[in-house]
């Protein structure tokens, strides 16, 4: 037996990653697992530099994580010349001024949802991006999975007739006790809204890529646990919480329900909730149409329950589809139908998709446009909760 070198041959691609949490480590799997899952890259990434906001933060990160050096100055990280690519996994309130520094840099972005703090921060981005000719993706891995891709060529091709209703829930229980610790996520200069700009934006980009624009939403917003001790040390999900320090004013949403009126005439609701006592992790959909229905929920993440009105009467009854190598991009993973595929595998699907789309030079599925979209139904909805009322969708 002879043994060959793999081929080298590959370019690659620097990537800076600003911030070391789980999302760190859910973007930098999907990046180092793409070429195995796909057998082949037109890139394979180099893990560059990644930057955090303390020097413990940054050295824990990058060792753990694999990147060649480290970084308390995000900006150093930017605009390193061995940076092609600069991936932004830090606090929502962080997401616009490092968009912004490394388009200026010239260099491709890829940011976590939500896209921004409001909708003309959102615009913003997205108008620069263009201006650069810079690759813009924004993190709705839950677009990645092969159940919606099912969804979407089952309602494009008619299937489902005319699409009347849409509803969709994203909800945990993470929050439900009150002594979880006071972090950036419930701080509205750092987050934005609560629940629903973590959990409803993915339901927002779902809704619109299965069903259409939003043309207006009416919604009502809640905080059930109006106070929260501070942290210690830590300060992301699963903080400890110091019960001797005062109690901090929650100031965003713990659940947010809302209505919408899509623009093509379709209606639907949209529930997220990080107090959904019981519920430990819950996503899920449901599409009626004038000729057949169908839903998912994506803990079971290798079924899509679809029902047609034109099955024989004797037939009649939602029928339940195993997702396989004929569904979106399950068929990297699995030769065969019927095995589960995780958020993180869904990260992968996305990874590979924007590293195809800048060698392509194309518009990623879920850009900065959609993310720019997606703000604005957020911040629409949270004016519909303030104002107790209809309110208008500005059209993209």
């Amino acid at each position: 037996m002879t043994l060959e070198n793999v081929s080298l041959n590959v370019p690659e691609l620097g990537v800076a990653m600003i911030g070391s949490g789980l999302m760190a480590k859910s973007h930098t799997m999907g990046y180092r697992n793409v070429e195995s899952v796909y057998g082949s890259t037109p890139y394979r990434p180099r893990f560059e530099v990644l930057a955090d906001a303390t020097a413990d933060l940054a050295r824990t990160g990058a060792e753990s994580l694999g990147y060649r050096r480290w970084t308390t100055d995000w900006r150093e990280a930017v605009r390193d010349p061995a940076v092609d690519v600069v991936d932004i996994v830090t606090p929502n309130f962080l997401h616009k001024e490092i968009a912004m520094e490394a388009i200026s840099a010239g260099k491709h972005v890829y940011c976590e949802k939500p896209l921004a703090l409001n909708a003309a921060d959102a615009k913003e981005m997205y108008d620069a991006a263009e201006a650069a000719g810079v690759k813009t993706l924004v993190g709705f891995n839950y677009l990645r999975n092969p159940a919606i891709a099912e969804a979407r060529r089952l309602i494009s091709s008619g299937a489902l007739g005319e699409i009347w209703t849409f509803t969709g829930r994203f909800v945990l229980d993470a929050c439900t006790d009150p002594d979880v610790p006071f972090t950036w996520r419930f701080e509205r200069k750092l987050s934005g809204s609560g629940a629903l700009g973590d959990l409803g934006a993915h339901m927002i980009s779902l809704a619109l890529s299965l069903v259409g624009p939003i043309a207006s939403v009416a919604s009502q917003s809640r905080t059930f646990i109006t106070t929260r001790p501070e942290p210690t040390g830590v300060f992301g999900y699963g903080s400890g919480a110091d019960l001797q320090a005062p109690r901090r004013e929650v100031e965003n949403d713990d659940a947010t329900t809302f209505l919408i009126d899509f623009a093509s005439g379709a209606s639907g609701t949209i529930e997220a909730s990080r107090v959904a006592t019981g519920r430990t992790w819950h996503q899920s959909i449901e599409v009626i149409g004038s000729k057949g229905a169908l839903q998912f929920v994506q803990q079971d993440i290798h079924t899509l329950r679809l029902y047609l009105t034109g099955d024989t009467a004797d037939r009649k009854g939602y029928r339940e589809i195993e997702l396989g190598p004929q569904h979106g991009d399950y068929g990297a993973f699995w030769p065969f139908a019927g095995v589960p595929l995780g958020v993180h595998e869904l990260k992968t699907i996305e990874v590979h998709e924007w590293l195809n789309a800048i060698a392509e030079n194309r518009t990623p599925d879920g850009d900065f446009r959609d993310g720019w979209h997606v703000s604005e139904v957020l911040e629409r909805v949270e004016q519909s909760a303030a104002e107790r009322r209809w309110i208008d969708v500005p059209t993209i």
